[in-house]
């Protein structure tokens, strides 16, 4: 985990700190068993396990509690998304931001899960073994922009930055291009943005294939394709 990542978490604490334990929480009682109430009521927040909020994280707002309970649980679900393998999908936990009308909270409130999100994106680039479509789609969403996304994205031969724009033209770089359902909520220009930001990167991707030809011979390969896409499409 980057040391923002650890930093941004922390100020989502302090952050939303300001809302109170919430004792009870109205929930739809056909959705919602005693034992999902007694979950993520026995333990202290910074406590509660992914399986302890995996109920609430998907119901949250619109079946279970209000919005100020979802402020006073949001630290620890964005701290389990970011650094668990959460049973709850990223669409569901970050579509709750917007569910909550994110954007009318406080500025500080803002600011903090603004600064969380870039966080994750900058460390999802430097440590996950491969492009995480899902979280890039979802936080993009949620910015309404892919400049500082893009900003963030250092590419190095010492983490996985390069490996991941390497996956992401094989895997998404034609998806993408061609409006297809999975970027239905991208602008054409942020689309058009991406497209020549990938295709700069052009002569540090060459590099990567003479730096992998031999000892990565899966990768070099990968890489490959993606300078063809690239010059093609």
């Amino acid at each position: 985990m980057t040391n923002e990542l650890k930093k941004s978490i922390e100020q989502l604490y302090t952050t939303f700190s300001s809302y109170p334990f919430p004792s009870t929480i109205v929930g739809c009682p056909c959705c919602v068993s005693d034992t999902d109430k007694a979950k993520i009521h026995n333990s202290q927040l910074r406590e509660l396990s992914e399986e302890d909020l995996s109920r609430y994280a998907f119901k949250a707002m619109t079946t279970w509690g209000d919005v100020n309970d979802f402020k006073y649980y949001l630290p620890r679900i964005l701290e389990l998304l970011s650094t668990t393998d959460f049973i709850v999908d990223t669409f569901v936990v970050l579509g709750k931001l917007n569910y909550g009308k994110w954007t009318t909270w406080t500025i500080e409130e803002q600011t903090v899960v603004k600064q969380f999100l870039l966080a994750w994106w900058e460390d999802l680039i430097k440590n996950k073994s491969y492009f995480d479509q899902e979280a890039f789609i979802e936080i993009y969403k949620l910015l309404g922009a892919v400049d500082e996304l893009l900003n963030k994205w250092e590419i190095s031969f010492n983490d996985n930055s390069f490996q991941n724009v390497v996956d992401m033209i094989d895997r998404c770089y034609l998806d993408l291009i061609n409006d297809s359902k999975d970027y239905k909520d991208f602008d054409k220009k942020e689309v058009e943005k991406i497209r020549l930001w990938l295709t700069s990167k052009k002569e540090i991707i060459e590099t990567g294939f003479f730096y992998y030809e031999n000892s990565d011979k899966e990768l070099a390969q990968k890489i490959s394709n993606a300078l063809y896409i690239l010059e093609y499409y």
